[in-house]
């Protein structure tokens, strides 16, 4: 879980400004004036660059249990509790106490419905759709779930089998989808702290730049939440998003931004700065569909990921905020850190770098990304320049145009050679990451690797305290490093500005507890005179430390 926070009184990360540190910036003091209630006209805008649908699903939907921060990845919600009767049988206690936006019962028969539904359409990112069996009521608030086979990965799945109401279903069902559409209709039909009112995210389809959210009247963490409205902005050029929170009010007040941008907002008389480790993975595809890719070659594959110097990519590229992963895997996520400490510290020795300029001296390579991603991009392209390697690149600022050139890869072969996205921490479960290579799944860009493969089918039968878990989590790591499947960069830190009058903590992986979020007085959307300047002096950058 994230704990404490420590002001970074000394980075040496902002050097043109630290010196003055102690006259010119303060400690953050949202927390302290925050308010404890809602009020009608509060209101925040937040942009959301990737995975939207994913975080705006955690918002306006109810889940048995939902994503956390915790290394078993999440929390108990519509449930409190829960029984493993065997490897194939789960009971599960819901609570009394919880409605649907519609103010009709979320009980027993409504959850039940709901599985029965979903068995009809079930998502195809995971291995749910073979194992889920079926659901049955025990009693008004108990369920049993039954499934095929052992499922180690339940209950992350869990998390993403939204609850929704009858009328929902009158005009919208469940498809078998590689995202999990949950976003098409606008109304009260889930049970999470918001409502839908305007918009839709649905993953691959073509989503609205905003997406409206008001507070559920009927939820059932009371008190909660504590901001009336929420628009998220899914789409927006980066230069823009950095303007309208560092110089203005009222357009953006939360925002992940790109690691080389967190000068402006240190400097910002409206935001502040938060970093946090994550375990977000940049996913930096080798496309092995495209048939005249010179990344056939499985040695130009390992020469480049040899040819990073990941350290100096942190220092520069990233700003400090990362740390060296030797796999396309964060190296912070709990079932990768132990190997990737020791592929860092003791590497295997493959290639001087005579023969990694042998080998890549001439290759030209192709990438698509977002603009956030560009300062990265730039970096890479910097080393790789003096072993020979050119690239060039399709920019977009639009998440969708990337996935589509990687989600519809299998039927038009692309030419891109290489595509970075930022694929956030969605799932509290390394399959998080590991999707991207398992090769059923169109999220790959890999033809055809039956040994990985069945790697993979073993480890959708294992939970993640089962012993043989990561023993096999590093035996699946190690066959993507030698077969060089994907460009290994650092892993990222959380970077995010927030409006100074806003009191919120971010979340390490995907999920936004906007619902937690609270504001100062002098928010802009509910004080009645102009800001005082004393609430333009700087506030110092906070890490958020995770609990050792």
């Amino acid at each position: 879980m994230l704990a404490k926070s420590l002001i970074c009184f000394v980075l040496g990360l902002f050097p043109s400004y630290m010196y003055a540190l102690e006259s010119t910036y303060e400690t953050d003091d949202a927390a302290k004036i925050s308010l404890a209630h809602r009020d009608p006209n509060s209101h925040l805008h937040v942009y959301i660059p990737s995975l939207p649908y994913a975080y705006i699903m955690r918002l306006i939907n109810g889940t048995l249990v939902r994503l956390d921060d915790s290394t078993r990845g999440w929390e108990y919600f519509i449930a409190y509790k829960h029984e493993k009767r065997d490897d194939l049988t789960y009971d599960f206690w819901l609570r009394d106490d919880v409605k649907f936006q519609d103010g009709t019962p979320l009980n027993a028969d409504a959850v039940v419905e709901n599985f029965n539904h979903f068995l009809q359409g079930a998502f195809t990112y995971t291995d749910i759709h073979r194992k889920l069996k079926s659901v049955e009521k025990l009693d008004a608030y108990r369920i049993r779930i039954h499934l095929n086979a052992p499922y180690g990965m339940l209950f992350h799945d869990l998390a993403r089998i939204n609850f929704y109401t009858k009328e929902y279903y009158r005009h919208h069902q469940w498809s078998k989808s590689i995202t999990a559409e949950n976003t098409a209709l606008v109304g009260p039909f889930g049970a999470g702290p918001y409502i839908l009112t305007q918009g839709y995210a649905t993953g691959l389809a073509a989503q609205s730049d905003t997406v409206v959210l008001k507070a559920n009247p009927y939820y059932f963490e009371k008190s909660q939440p504590y901001i009336q409205t929420l628009t998220i902005h899914t789409r927006m050029p980066i230069d823009r998003v950095i303007d309208a929170l560092s110089n203005k009010e009222g357009q953006i007040d939360i925002a992940f931004i790109p690691l080389n941008k967190k000068t402006e907002i240190v400097n910002s008389k409206y935001a502040k700065l938060y970093t946090l480790p994550s375990t977000t993975t940049l996913s930096f595809h080798m496309n092995l569909m495209n048939p005249q890719t010179p990344l056939h070659d499985l040695r130009i594959r390992q020469a480049l990921n040899e040819a990073l110097n990941q350290e100096n990519l942190v220092k520069f590229a990233y700003k400090g905020e990362g740390v060296p992963s030797p796999f396309p895997i964060s190296a912070n996520m709990y079932a990768a850190k132990a190997l990737s400490n020791a592929y860092m510290s003791h590497p295997p020795a493959r290639m001087s770098d005579e023969e990694i300029a042998r080998i890549l001296n001439g290759v030209h390579l192709k990438v698509v990304t977002q603009d956030r991603f560009v300062s990265i991009c730039k970096g890479i392209e910097y080393q790789l320049k003096r072993f020979g390697v050119t690239l060039s690149y399709d920019i977009t600022s639009d998440e969708k145009y990337v996935f589509k050139q990687l989600l519809t890869n299998r039927e038009h072969r692309y030419d891109w050679d290489l595509l970075l996205w930022g694929n956030e921490d969605w799932y509290g479960h390394p399959w998080s990451s590991l999707f991207t290579l398992y090769t059923p799944n169109q999220w790959c860009a890999i033809d055809k690797d039956d040994t990985l493969d069945a790697y993979m089918r073993t480890l959708f039968t294992l939970e993640n305290s089962d012993s043989r878990f990561l023993p096999l989590m590093d035996t699946i790591l190690k066959h993507v490093y030698e077969k060089a499947y994907m460009l290994s960069i650092p892993s990222p830190n959380m970077v995010v500005g927030i409006n100074k009058e806003v009191d919120f903590t971010p979340s390490s992986v995907a999920i936004m507890r906007l619902w937690e979020a609270k504001l100062t007085p002098y928010h802009w959307s509910i004080r009645s005179s102009p800001l005082p300047q004393e609430r333009l002096r700087y506030r110092l950058p906070t890490k958020v430390l995770p609990d050792e």
